[in-house]
């Protein structure tokens, strides 16, 4: 029989999986799984919302599927969809994590942008593209134009397979990782001035680029989330090997 002063720490050890379990999920602060054509842009963890908007842009088999050939993301019947609110937090670290396929992407398509605009180019952002003018994918961060940001280059990734990319801004190490399919191929780089505090997310979207001449996203999401910390690289791998619409064991235990 247990002594009254050992039932305190034995409770203790038995609430703490569930006390983590918990925190970890809550870390998740906005979920998109696109599995509703009946409530398209569901955010199943927070209250925002995605809209979808011009005629090409679809939610259906548990993809958001944007067409946008030939049109830049000026155009006024580009197919994205936008959020009414910001969706990352407004300091400290965060975390983006996002499955997709895209396939021959115009230059600079926007996978995500979260940024503020000056006339018809984007300030203060973060983004990630499949593919820029030099062939490569970007995950960028800046608290002011494109010549200061912090970015990490890869090989592009509108080559026609699905993707999982999390972009990862560590506000307390001061550093952006660019993790893609569970791992991170290019050394994180320092953030400097480019802190979350710093960004404007004034325009929140998929598809679309707040600088006009980018072109629009053609291709399909399959998820996105938001964290309100700074990933690890384990957990980056275990959401990658769980997949898209599957939380990792350590996100997927219910709470007490």
């Amino acid at each position: 029989m247990l002594r009254p002063n050992q039932i305190l720490p034995v409770f203790a050890v038995c609430l703490l999986p569930f006390i983590c379990a918990s925190s970890s999920f809550a870390a998740i602060t906005h979920r998109y799984s696109f599995n509703d054509p009946a409530a398209p842009g569901k955010d199943s963890v927070g209250n925002v919302d995605a809209k979808l908007k011009g005629p090409d842009a679809k939610v259906a088999d548990g993809k958001l599927t944007l067409k946008n050939e030939d049109k830049n993301s000026d155009d006024p019947q580009l197919s994205y969809a936008k959020f009414d609110e910001p969706i990352i937090p407004k300091t400290g670290s965060a975390s983006i994590a996002v499955w997709f396929t895209a396939k021959d992407a115009g230059q600079y398509a926007r996978i995500f942008n979260f940024s503020d605009k000056d006339g018809s180019e984007g300030r203060a952002f973060i983004y990630f593209t499949p593919r820029t003018s030099t062939d490569e994918s970007r995950g960028a961060i800046t608290a002011t134009d494109a010549a200061s940001k912090t970015a990490i280059d890869n090989p592009s990734l509108d080559d026609g397979k699905p993707h999982m990319v999390a972009i990862v801004i560590d506000g307390v190490s001061k550093k952006l990782h660019v993790y893609i399919d569970g791992t991170e191929p290019k050394p994180a780089q320092d953030l400097g001035d480019n802190t979350l505090d710093k960004v404007k997310p004034t325009n929140n979207w998929l598809g679309r680029s707040s600088f006009d001449q980018d072109a629009g996203l053609t291709g399909s999401i399959d998820e996105l989330r938001t964290y309100d910390h700074a990933l690890t690289a384990d957990e980056v791998s275990e959401s990658f090997k769980s997949g898209a619409d599957t939380l990792p064991p350590s996100a997927a235990a219910p709470k007490p």
